[in-house]
């Protein structure tokens, strides 16, 4: 299998770029890494759930591409800041930093508690503005870098019984915003 790997190395699209997956041990996180992967990437895939984060590394690894496991939770500056340094030290640089990590608790204004919508304020909203803090110093260093943020069609036309979901998501999309675009 390592070998078919090899072969593909001349026609992939992320050779030699380095990415930085949040929320990467599940769901669309973990596909996405294991696409960038394919592709050529260095991964770098964050999560809170260890023995999942480092199923996925391995698997990318058996399967001949590079990536690593960092535990971090993006709603502390400390762990973003922990994971870009981790990242650096593994590949040398982040070429791509998509901020993935999110939850979702189904419930409207009068059943959703406080704590459900901070969590999904914290990990879905503050977890992008957190990590795109820890990882820009260094892309505008490097004068290139790309930041995707994965929100939903929920975060601009809103979604029934997702109140906290749908605003934190409507944060990420005005995040995303350029306000120089207009200009």
């Amino acid at each position: 299998m390592a070998e078919a790997w090899r072969d593909r190395v001349k026609n992939m699209r992320l050779e030699n770029k380095v990415a930085l997956i949040t929320g990467g041990t599940s769901g669309i996180g973990e596909a996405t890494a294991a696409l960038f992967a394919k592709e050529g990437a260095k991964v770098t895939i964050t999560g809170r759930d260890e023995k999942r984060g480092h199923a996925v590394a391995d698997k990318i690894v058996n399967e001949g591409g590079k990536a690593v496991f960092i535990r971090s939770d993006v709603r502390k500056a400390d762990d973003c800041h922990h994971a870009m340094d981790e990242t650096l030290r593994a590949f040398g640089g982040l070429d791509i930093l998509f901020n993935n990590a999110g939850v979702f608790y189904p419930h409207t204004i009068l059943d959703c508690t406080e704590e459900e919508w901070d969590l999904q304020m914290d990990i879905n909203l503050k977890g992008t503005f957190l990590m795109s803090k820890a990882a820009l110093p260094h892309m505008i260093e490097r004068r290139r870098g790309v930041i995707i943020n994965n929100s939903s069609g929920w975060g601009i036309a809103g979604g029934d019984a997702a109140v906290a979901y749908c605003a934190s998501k409507g944060g990420v999309v005005l995040l995303t915003k350029d306000d120089r675009a207009s200009e």
